[in-house]
């Protein structure tokens, strides 16, 4: 464009009257400035390609975490912080199929579990998922509908927290004793909901019938500790006891309540435990 101009100008000046050398200057420093323009405004366009700072269009935030994890059962919220975002829209799109979950406030799934949250005058866009199921783990995408676009990959996994009880699977208590059981939820999440105990299907607490049940509960952000203590055990305390949390796999053991003779017996067939306290 520069050279067309410049030849144009140079064949009217040689019409009217020769062209002075300080006039094809001028042209010429006209040109290379018209040029650095153009290239600045390209490197401007490449770089509001992949959402960069400094600029008039939108781009994300840098401290945006681009991996979550989630525990199945709970709400899994992905986060997107969009600056510059003037008025185009922000979408989430699942990356295994493509499919569009959400443009803006508005939900584009029959599966109600997807909803966006968008607190007013902010720039947060949050993809929650509620219950999140292991089949929810993947990439997702937040997009913003610049041209070209710019999208945020987010990755998703989906965990289940498994609850342990202390000591073997199978446990003898001597009758008339306390059974104690320890059950620890090693958390990957803040919360691992109530923890109830039950004995066969019948659940275990302070107003229990039978009486002289209590349990113990500490947590902290490695753990989730629950003990359960039943004083003077009797043989319709044998059953199989499960420690259960809300949000956590269940774990097991089978209780026997053995009197004294019985508890001999137990020794010689060598069993694994034998408790009396």
């Amino acid at each position: 464009m520069c050279v067309t101009t410049t030849m144009t100008a140079a064949m009217t000046a040689t019409i009217t009257a020769a062209p002075t050398i300080a006039a094809i200057l001028t042209a010429l420093l006209l040109c290379l400035s018209t040029t650095k323009g153009q290239e600045s405004e390209e490197g401007e366009r490449h770089e509001i390609t992949w959402g960069r700072p400094n600029t008039n269009t939108a781009y994300f935030d840098d401290d945006t975490p681009t991996n979550v994890t989630a525990v199945v059962g709970q709400k899994a919220t992905l986060p997107c912080q969009v600056i510059n975002l003037d008025k185009k829209d922000v979408s989430w799109i699942r990356q295994r199929d493509l499919h569009i979950l959400t443009v803006g406030i508005f939900t584009y799934t029959s599966d109600d579990r997807f909803k966006v949250y968008h607190p007013e005058d902010s720039n947060e866009w949050y993809l929650e998922i509620s219950p999140v199921t292991f089949r929810d783990a993947g990439v997702y995408e937040c997009q913003v509908s610049t041209s070209p676009k710019v999208f945020l990959p987010i990755l998703l996994t989906v965990e289940v927290q498994q609850a342990r009880i202390q000591g073997p699977k199978e446990v003898y208590i001597q009758s008339g004793s306390t059974i104690k059981l320890t059950c620890i939820v090693n958390t990957h999440s803040e919360n691992v909901g109530a923890v109830t105990w039950f004995r066969d299907t019948n659940e275990l607490d302070y107003d229990s019938p039978r009486g002289g049940v209590s349990i113990e509960i500490e947590k902290t952000p490695a753990k989730t500790t629950s003990k359960l203590f039943l004083t003077r055990a009797m043989k319709g305390d044998s059953g199989n006891y499960t420690c259960a949390p809300q949000f956590a796999d269940a774990a097991s053991v089978v209780v026997h309540v053995v009197n004294g003779e019985e508890s001999a017996a137990v020794h010689t067939a060598g069993s694994s435990c034998v408790c009396s306290s």
